[in-house]
């Protein structure tokens, strides 16, 4: 496993557009802070800086702390096979109503699902509430998906979905079986996604769908056919403990058959992403009849899947993989005249600790100004100087100490430091 940090260069280098001066107090992951002019008798003005996590490991506490065994979706709990049949259930401030007349929801939400009865249908909540999803197949064969948010719902790349609204498309969202749509054919992979699992009308094969609300508009749709041999192999669908990935798992009933490899994907983006065991992608390849996934770490190789064949194997977590503690944010500021090796009047700013950054994520981290204040010493310009580094001190180490009795050079080469030119006036 790799860690890495990066605070951005700018262009010119002294411009980074990772590091402003602002007086705002929250700052969202999605929106950049407010420029804020620096004086002398500023005292409400914090340095922001963005760290991104360009390494293969997350930083700080992960947020899943769940562990323990994968575990099949969570049939849905509604039901309806006869078009002239009704039925009402509340749950989470809302009613679903299945009529002759149409299908529908009401209370804290209002949606109308159908202008006429279909003619098998089934439905359910989100375990946690956020969502409702129904299924309705107007010929028994056909199926379309429909999932609503019932309270606004922010995506994982970071926009809305007001309550009410559409977060998964039946337009989108359907296909056809070779038989009757039944009841344990969908089911929720806890609330982060939709599984759907049936004969596929295209023949000798099985249909996996996986419905991902909270993944991007338009890419929040997986779809895959796997094959069907009756009597030697057939499909389940396994859950990680915090829904953050759902896996496709072959069951070999006949072992002679020899084996099938499994699939993952990732709730946040409906996109297949690999298994990895230290980082390197590996195949996972089934040729047992009862497969299982346990989740005993949240590091690498804390993973283990029984695959049929002894000792089985262990893979990264990839719901996280950590490394012990967070991130340290430091800043300091120089005048500008000492450039380029700011190392003479050296003023600390102040630090912070950002508890957690995933792989790929950014965050910006929340400098507090230091009780020295802003005095600019009667000169206005001034250069603020920004490193991260891990808290636990060996994993990324502090790049420069300018606090040191003799410090050299602010190393502008290393990817984790940056500096922002400003005026303090």
């Amino acid at each position: 496993m790799a860690a890495g940090l990066r605070i951005a260069h700018g262009d010119p280098i002294w411009l980074s557009p990772s590091i402003i001066p602002s007086k705002d107090t929250v700052v969202s992951p999605m929106s950049s802070p407010t420029l804020a002019v620096v004086k002398v008798t500023s005292q409400d003005v914090f340095i922001y800086v963005k760290v991104d996590n360009i390494g293969t490991v997350d930083f700080g506490p992960c947020s899943c702390t769940a562990t323990g065994a994968w575990t099949n979706p969570t049939i849905f709990s509604g039901f309806l096979g006869n078009p002239l049949a009704t039925s009402s259930a509340s749950r989470f401030g809302t009613t679903f109503t299945a009529s002759p007349s149409g299908d529908s929801l009401s209370g804290a939400v209002n949606f109308l699902f159908t202008s006429a009865a279909s003619a098998r249908r089934v439905w359910d909540w989100s375990p946690d509430g956020r969502f409702f999803a129904y299924v309705a197949s107007p010929n028994g064969n056909d199926w379309s998906l429909t999932i609503i948010a019932l309270q606004n719902i922010t995506r994982s790349n970071g926009t809305t979905i007001p309550a009410g609204q559409v977060a998964i498309s039946g337009s989108t969202a359907n296909g056809v079986f070779s038989s009757l749509l039944r009841q344990n054919e969908f089911g929720w992979a806890g609330s982060k996604a939709v599984v759907v699992n049936g004969p596929s009308a295209s023949m000798g094969s099985i249909g996996v769908v996986v419905a991902c609300p909270e993944a991007p508009a338009g890419s929040n749709i997986n779809g895959n056919l796997f094959p069907d041999l009756a009597g030697t192999v057939d499909w389940t669908n396994l859950v990680s403990p915090c829904a953050l990935v759902v896996a496709i798992v072959p069951r070999i009933l006949n072992p002679p058959a020899g084996s099938q490899p499994a699939t993952l994907i990732s709730t946040a983006t409906a996109a297949i992403v690999p298994f990895k065991k230290n980082n390197a992608p590996v195949s996972v390849d089934i040729f047992g009849t009862n497969p299982s996934i346990t989740t005993n770490t949240h590091t690498a190789n804390g993973v283990h899947i029984n695959t049929g064949v002894n000792p089985g194997q262990d893979v990264d977590d990839p719901e996280c993989t950590a490394v012990a503690g967070g991130v340290i944010v430091h800043v300091d500021r120089v005048k500008a005249s000492t450039l380029p090796s700011a190392n003479l009047g050296i003023v600390l700013v102040g630090e912070s600790a950002a508890t957690a950054i995933g792989q790929g994520q950014s965050r910006w981290v929340q400098v507090p100004p230091n009780a020295s204040g802003w005095n600019n010493q009667g000169e206005t310009h001034w250069c603020l100087l920004a490193q991260a580094y891990s808290s636990d001190g060996t994993t990324i180490p502090r790049p420069w100490n300018g606090q040191a009795g003799n410090p050299g050079p602010f190393p502008l080469s290393n990817v984790n430091c940056a500096q922002k030119n400003i005026d303090i006036v």
